[in-house]
């Protein structure tokens, strides 16, 4: 599963591969996933692909993984990944073993890291493996700051802004090396690694914040939310925080998050129709609201 620079095509060129050793001296590595669906909480991983920039090579650690229940139609439509494609391959707990050895503690970047290293945390709690030692950074949070012109920042829109090759996108391999060289144009912006935006805004956490993370069953009051973030369904929820504090607002449900601060909850806010993550431990009751008032609401968004 692990292939030298020779094995594999890769189109660093040698003065980005300087660039990214000025910025990290003992190397970088960028990952991206595949996975059942969009919450680290509930969901399994698929497809994991690796590559690690180092002093002298490249390598890169990349596996088909079975996560031992279906995978659901409408993730196969994205991605083209099929029950019959993992069907042969390793479990979690070998590809999540070998990774650790791969990473050892050099920091990672990724698209939304958020969402891949939180299935990765999961993976190794599951296992009882250690959570590692490793600085994360998102490419997509340090975009916003360092390609504030682009229309948005997902990594399909920003590849192609910046003329970065994606022939398949949502296959781990193929949007790990995308992410690679759009944090790479997002250094090259930054000019020094004394830039304080690295580390304000590229910078997420270390996984050893995660040392602590338990996991946990979601609470009787909400045990029903798994399925309905599956079928990102339109809710009212009771918050015992923010500005509409112990008021129903509605929610249009994304994913089920781990944190190094708590289990999340995240989804579009229907009245400011603004991305926001909210505190599991926070959320007081939860509720379905008419059809017609969902269509009053996304309507407005």
């Amino acid at each position: 599963m692990i292939k030298t620079q020779s094995a594999i095509d890769l189109d660093l060129s040698p003065e980005e591969r300087r660039l990214v050793l000025e910025f990290f001296p003992q190397g970088l590595i960028a990952i991206d996933l595949e996975t059942t669906g969009l919450s680290p909480l509930v969901d399994r991983i698929i497809e994991v692909a690796a590559i690690k920039i180092g002093p002298t090579t490249t390598e890169v650690y990349e596996s088909l993984i079975n996560p031992g229940i279906e995978i659901p139609p409408h993730t196969t439509e994205i991605h083209h990944i099929t029950d019959e494609m993992v069907a042969e391959s390793p479990k979690s707990q070998e590809i999540l073993t070998g990774l650790l050895d791969f990473f050892g503690d050099l920091p990672i970047v990724a698209h939304n890291a958020k969402f891949d290293l939180g299935f990765i945390v999961m993976g190794l709690k599951k296992w009882n493996l250690p959570v590692g030692n490793n600085d994360v950074y998102c490419s997509c949070k340090l975009a916003r700051h360092t390609h504030m012109e682009s229309k948005n920042h997902k990594l399909s829109t920003l590849v192609t802004e910046l003329n970065i090759p994606l022939l398949n996108h949502h296959r781990a391999f193929d949007d790990a090396f995308a992410s690679l060289k759009v944090f790479v144009d997002s250094l090259k912006r930054a000019k020094t690694p004394l830039s304080p935006i690295i580390k304000r805004h590229g910078h997420l956490f270390n996984l050893n914040q995660f040392e602590k993370f338990e996991i946990e069953e979601l609470p009787q009051h909400l045990s029903t939310l798994e399925k309905l973030v599956k079928e990102a369904a339109v809710i009212e929820m009771k918050y015992s925080g923010g500005n509409h504090k112990n008021e129903f607002r509605p929610i249009k449900l994304t994913s089920l998050m781990n944190t190094p601060d708590g289990n999340i909850l995240s989804a579009r806010c229907l009245w400011s129709d603004l991305q926001k993550s909210f505190k599991l431990s926070k959320v007081v009751e939860i509720r379905t609201p008419s059809a017609e008032d969902i269509q009053k609401w996304l309507k407005k968004v």
